[in-house]
């Protein structure tokens, strides 16, 4: 009787090692013969989980006098996905996180001010760059800095895994970081901007688009860092694209389509000119 069950056992190990086997092998096909089935699954499902820094004025975040999900992006999201026949479902996360969140499988992209750098080439398929951005330094109004040299000694705040800390890093840079008494990490700018009033840090290193939002919000509390000649000083300049996983490509299209349609009929213009002021899409129109 122990031999047949120990029998039994052996032949079901045997089956399930072959089941698996024949699981590895279909996959390594169907990635052989480039087949990608993540546009099907995301029109199967019917809906799009986008994920998104919830504190990313104007891109995209949650007001909170409405608790409602809004933002350019949000609203190019939600364009797009309606011409694609699904929905949109908006995902806040850790953008600390985001590549363990999207590579996961819990959001299908990161649509929320992603900047285009080469470590994200290598990390995600990045869609075609549909806006231009800056790098900038966001000081208080009335503090008289002039100059990248007049922060020697000051303490910056950078929202961890930014693009604004990644440019902080870069070589272009390390004189200047190396001239600051402190590069302090921050949870999120709506935080940050109250730090500078507080007098807690002296400076934020900053996404241009987000910069000017609390510009236009509260109107003479900051102001941009300037060179001598008046020149607002940027430390790296970027694009926005949206981030998906590496091998979904089927997705990536449609999405690169749908945006490219959006800047032909004129649609991510009216977007842009609500949320800026004018058209600041890049995409061929």
């Amino acid at each position: 009787m122990k031999k047949t069950i120990a029998a039994l056992i052996a032949g079901l190990m045997v089956l399930s090692t072959s089941g698996c086997g024949l699981v590895s092998r279909q996959n390594a096909a169907s990635a052989a013969s480039g087949t990608d089935a993540s546009w099907d699954k995301v029109k199967s499902s019917g809906q799009l989980v986008l994920g998104f820094d919830k504190e990313f004025p104007p891109m995209g975040f949650i007001d909170t006098a409405t608790g409602e999900t809004v933002g350019f992006d949000i609203d190019m999201a939600t364009e797009a996905c309606k011409r694609l026949g699904i929905k949109v479902k908006y995902q806040p996360i850790d953008w600390k996180n985001k590549s363990a969140e999207l590579n996961g499988g819990n959001v299908d992209c990161l649509w929320n001010g992603l900047s285009k750098t080469d470590e994200r080439e290598k990390q995600f398929l990045l869609s075609t760059p549909y806006m231009k951005n800056n790098q900038i330094i966001l000081v208080k109004t009335g503090t008289n800095y002039k100059g990248l040299e007049s922060l020697s000694g000051k303490t910056i705040g950078v929202q961890s895994d930014s693009s604004a800390e990644t440019a902080l890093n870069a070589d272009a840079n390390a004189t200047f970081k190396k001239s600051l008494k402190d590069v302090v990490q921050i949870d999120d700018y709506s935080k940050a901007v109250l730090e500078i009033q507080n007098g807690t840090i002296d400076a934020i290193a900053i996404d241009e688009v987000v910069a000017r939002y609390y510009l236009t919000k509260n109107p003479g509390a900051y102001e941009i860092l300037q060179d001598s000649s008046g020149k607002d000083i940027s430390l790296a300049v970027e694009d926005y694209v949206v981030g998906f996983r590496k091998n979904d490509m089927a997705l990536g299209k449609k999405v690169d389509a749908t945006l490219e349609e959006m800047a032909k009929d004129g649609t991510a213009a009216k977007i842009s000119q609500k949320w800026f002021g004018k058209n600041v899409v890049t995409l061929a129109g």
